[in-house]
């Protein structure tokens, strides 16, 4: 894959578009200029862990001796099982719950931004790819985007409401569910090549 079309999957599984009222329901009790520091503030966390995962994942999968078939056919089943929540999201499964202390790292950095699927992709990516400098790029890329949507979330829900955000997640999922797919058919591949 490109370093785009990498960075536009970790952007998609990431999701800040699905995920934003959901953040924003967390947040609504603090004024709106700190709203924006903690969506940037737990983005960047998010950020750092993502990285960590692409340095420090490949001795974890080393360690557990994972196949790369394996590997493949978790992640596209992950994405897919992701796609799925994100096309037939419900708009009442947005609203998170009423937090008494500021979020910090949990829930929003992780699970959130940087969950399981978002690790199990970069995990899967840096194997596959075997190119620190281009997933690292990749991971930069889609941040920016991730950065992007979080500093204009708040203003975003105003401009195109609830309806409009969850029709922009549920054009993400379909992308993403193509994507999926695609990582399972790769994981095929390796198979039918460990049995020749």
């Amino acid at each position: 894959m490109s370093t785009l079309a990498l960075a536009l999957t970790f952007f998609l599984v990431a999701n800040p578009v699905g995920m934003s009222p959901a953040i924003l329901s967390m947040v609504k009790d603090y004024p709106f200029d700190r709203q924006k520091k903690i969506m940037l503030r737990e983005g960047f966390i998010a950020f750092i862990i993502a990285l960590f995962f692409q340095f420090c994942g490949e001795l974890f999968l080393g360690m557990l001796k994972i196949s790369d078939f394996a590997l493949a056919y978790t992640g596209g089943s992950v994405l897919f099982l992701t796609a799925l929540q994100m096309i037939f999201h419900k708009p009442e499964e947005t609203h998170g719950p009423v937090l008494k202390q500021e979020p910090f790292i949990v829930p929003i950095a992780t699970p959130l931004i940087s969950g399981p699927g978002l690790m199990t992709m970069i995990m899967v990516t840096s194997r596959a790819e075997g190119n620190d400098f281009k997933i690292t790029t990749a991971i930069v890329l889609a941040w920016i985007g991730v950065m992007t949507v979080f500093a204009t979330a708040p203003y975003l829900q105003k401009l195109i409401g609830k309806r409009g955000l969850a029709a922009m997640e549920q054009v993400m999922g379909m992308i993403l569910g193509l994507i999926s797919v695609q990582m399972l058919v790769n994981g095929t591949k390796l198979f039918v090549k460990t049995l020749a």
